[in-house]
């Protein structure tokens, strides 16, 4: 079973569609994981609640879904 991010176990779904204009089934969809994360998703979701990435979101949300063009090299 995949881990539900911190967000969607802190906060009602209903709550965060007010806070940050997002509908409740969007928000359903991607705590689900039928809709993927975006940084456009996260990037306003830590906007609109004035926490850190790393509050609301698990450690590898980010990078799993970042676009190859603003994906970074490991070395």
């Amino acid at each position: 079973m995949e881990r539900q991010h911190p967000v969607f176990i802190k906060y009602r779904r209903d709550w965060l569609a007010e806070i940050t204009g997002f509908s409740k089934g969007y928000l359903s969809r991607v705590a689900t994981g039928r809709y993927p994360l975006s940084r456009s998703f996260i990037e306003r979701v830590c906007f609109k609640l004035s926490q850190p990435e790393a509050e609301l979101f698990l450690p590898d949300a980010a990078e799993a879904h970042s676009t190859p063009s603003q994906g970074h090299s490991q070395k």
